[in-house]
């Protein structure tokens, strides 16, 4: 909204309030004027306080340091906030409490302040640590429509929008909770901006458009709203609307959690981490993370903690432990932990199967207008799964979801309109309702629309088209829809060939749990298709792909290779990790033989024995070699200066493949044939002792001991030593 519009339109406001007056004065009307819409506030102080309230109790997870939130009230005070200036009656040494602050302002919103009334609207709907729980919705919806359809403050119209998204205190309406939220926006309410990109974001009620909740967010994050900043990034995770970067949203996570300790960003890093999205999979840093976000009191936090333990991921709880978060955020009014906890009563899992019980909870979202779980109940009674199978309820439950705008719902409609079950069968139906559900964010119904276009089977053949469609999909989570578009900019087939985005598609695939989108993920770090080569990463997705649901066999059968390939190259890296490593002369039959030999700092060896005695060196690797037979070896060579020239040796780890699991290398022997042939140093990691597997007298330890000990070396420390300390005839 530009100024002028804004005169414009306050003045139109103007007038139809002060007609409204004339003609309640006229006894026309005997009603309370209602305002038509809000707009900006013109009191900075009172603009200031506002910010500094939801600072202090209106964001779930801010950890603002007690100073700055006090300079937050003291910049209020200092532009004439009266209010503001009255902080320390609900703000001690152990920060703000709501209840305090609810109690101060509360008499305030009976003479119609404005901004008190919002407050006291927030404490019904807010718990300790500002999560959003409907203690009194009704009332609080209720103080929110007043204040702003008579006093047009939009901080109140943005709370009205929050309550109509979330079915609290009046029934769910996303046109409504948009309108509300977009004319709070106008008034530059940052939270309504932030809203009003949820909507966008999420299709809720309209077609998803990641432009524009992107747009809406940037507002948001300029207000100092840090869940718009944190949602810029999850977009930009996906590429909804910006530029698809996951590697940076990564970044914004891991600073906004450790470095502002914003503590949902936490959830948010967890969940990279536990995806193994452009990160290395680590599920005890998830855990961590969902658990520093939980502790806080973040739900989103919670849940993925609770899905850890459902999953058997962690090892710090069960089943058991997240039934007991989902049961206590179900009795505080959260309906989506009630489905849940539902769920696993239905399933026996973590607790005794009683379905009745699990039913009780899922009706009760549904009840609640939790559209999901109404989804949830469709499913049950379409399976037959603890109910009498019923498809014509079925068909209403998935009505009411997608008339609720749950994409989910709609492509389960669509699904039976498909196969005619409890409905007559109509393919145009079918193909409405997933066009709905895609416009919603549903994923696997953009891959079933886009399904249609790559083949030319009911629409005319255009892949541009599947290829926008596959985007939608996989970005709301459809890990077929990214292997197929990954696919796609892998062949240059309707989009121009791109490697990197080809393996970006494939990344995010497997981070949906698609096995055959890790195999191809494995594929790009083995042969560095559009990535970096990396081994390590390439294990990790061709053991993804084997241990998905399904599993994806060619990931299990063709991974091995790559797999000992990155085992090895880990002995390579910690090869010179160690900076305090000795070797020493054992003869176990004389006690006294014991004689330092080499002293190790890191890739330096100072030797006191052999042909290079009195010499510091720093062997050269020349090259690694994989061979594969029936077993793997990994081979690298060496080379040292000496008076006749080099001397060159080698390093080899073996796998047996047929016998072993890949979990078994490195084993405990590491070998180095000799510089003559015919014997072979053996390094033992359990012993951490050299021997060599025969007795000859073409090489030789100092003394001629049998053996040498080594105290803090790595086995490449230890082969390498005992190489250069050997005396070799005819050398």
């Amino acid at each position: 909204m530009t100024p002028r519009q804004g005169q414009a339109d306050r003045k139109r406001l103007t007038f139809a309030t002060v007609a409204r007056v004339a003609l309640v004065a006229l006894g026309v009307l005997a009603v309370a004027p209602v305002v038509e819409a809000a707009w900006p506030d013109g009191y900075v102080g009172r603009v200031a306080n506002m910010d500094a309230l939801r600072q202090d109790f209106g964001y779930a997870g801010v950890n603002l340091d007690h100073a700055a939130q006090q300079a937050l009230y003291d910049k209020a005070c200092k532009l004439k906030s009266s209010t503001a200036c009255s902080y320390p009656e609900w703000f001690g040494p152990s920060g703000g409490s709501l209840q305090k602050a609810a109690d101060f302002y509360g008499p305030k919103c009976g003479s119609s302040d404005p901004q008190a009334c919002t407050l006291v609207a927030m404490s019904l709907t807010r718990d300790d640590n500002n999560n959003f729980v409907a203690k009194d919705a009704r009332r609080a919806f209720g103080l929110y429509e007043k204040t702003c359809t008579t006093k047009a403050y939009a901080p109140a119209c943005a709370g009205m929008a929050e309550l109509y998204m979330k079915g609290q205190g009046t029934n769910r309406d996303y046109a409504a909770a948009l309108k509300r939220a977009d004319e709070a926006c106008k008034a530059e309410d940052p939270y309504g901006c932030h809203l009003a990109g949820e909507i966008y974001a999420g299709g809720l009620g309209v077609t998803a458009n990641g432009s524009k909740a992107a747009a809406l967010y940037q507002q948001g994050c300029k207000g100092n709203v840090p869940q718009s900043c944190l949602q810029l990034a999850v977009l930009q995770e996906s590429g909804k609307g910006v530029a698809k970067d996951p590697k940076k949203a990564a970044e914004t996570f891991q600073r906004s959690c450790e470095t502002d300790g914003y503590t949902p960003a936490c959830y948010h890093m967890g969940r990279m981490y536990e995806e193994g999205r452009s990160v290395a999979r680590d599920y005890g840093k998830a855990e961590a993370l969902y658990k520093k976000s939980c502790d806080t009191g973040d739900i989103d936090g919670c849940f993925g903690l609770a899905r850890m333990y459902e999953d058997g991921k962690s090892e710090g709880g069960g089943a058991e432990q997240a039934v007991g978060i989902y049961e206590r955020s179900c009795n505080t009014g959260n309906t989506e932990a009630c489905a849940r906890l539902g769920k696993l009563y239905l399933r026996g899992k973590g607790v005794n199967k009683d379905v009745p019980t699990g039913l009780g909870f899922i009706n009760r979202a549904c009840e609640a207008k939790d559209a999901d779980s109404c989804d949830v109940l469709g499913q049950l009674y379409e399976a037959g799964n603890g109910v009498d199978m019923n498809l014509t309820k079925a068909s209403e439950y998935y009505d009411q979801a997608c008339k609720a705008g749950v994409g989910r719902g709609c492509f389960h409609m669509a699904k039976l309109y498909q196969l005619g079950k409890g409905v007559s069968q109509d393919l145009t139906a079918a193909g409405k309702l997933f066009d709905k559900a895609c416009a919603t964010g549903h994923g696997a119904s953009c891959s079933k629309l886009a399904a249609g276009y790559m083949t030319g089977e009911g629409v005319p053949k255009d892949l541009k088209k599947a290829a926008e469609l596959l985007d939608k999909g996989c970005a709301t989570g459809d890990g077929e829809g990214c292997v197929k578009l990954g696919g796609m900019y892998q062949e240059g087939k309707g989009v121009t060939q791109d490697l990197a985005r080809a393996s970006q598609y494939y990344s995010d695939a497997c981070a949906n749990g698609t096995g055959v989108g890790c195999y191809y993920l494995a594929k790009a770090y083995e042969k560095g298709l559009g990535v970096p080569q990396d081994f390590k990463l390439a294990v990790q997705a061709y053991t993804d792909g084997c241990k998905a649901e399904p599993k994806y066999e060619q990931a299990c059968t063709e991974g091995g290779t790559v797999m000992f390939q990155a085992k090895f190259q880990e002995i390579l890296d910690r090869a010179w990790e160690s900076k305090i490593c000795q070797v020493w002369t054992i003869t176990p039959e004389k006690d006294d033989s014991t004689k330092l030999v080499a002293d190790v700092r890191g890739d330096q060896f100072t030797l006191m024995e052999g042909p290079f005695k009195g010499q510091t060196l720093m062997p050269q690797k020349v090259g690694v070699d994989f061979e594969k037979e029936k077993k793997f070896r990994g081979i690298t060579k060496w080379a040292v200066p000496g008076p006749k020239g080099p001397v060159n040796f080698q390093h080899v780890d073996v796998w047996d493949s047929e016998d072993d699991p890949i979990d078994a290398f490195p084993g405990d022997l590491s070998r180095s044939p000799d510089r003559l042939g015919g014997t072979t140093l053996v390094y033992n990691r359990g012993e951490e002792m050299v021997r060599r597997n025969a007795e000859v007298d073409k090489c030789v330890f100092p003394n001629k001991a049998p053996m040498l000990t080594t105290e803090h070396c790595s086995e490449l420390q230890a082969l390498v030593a005992a190489q250069l300390v050997s005396t070799c005839k005819g050398e």
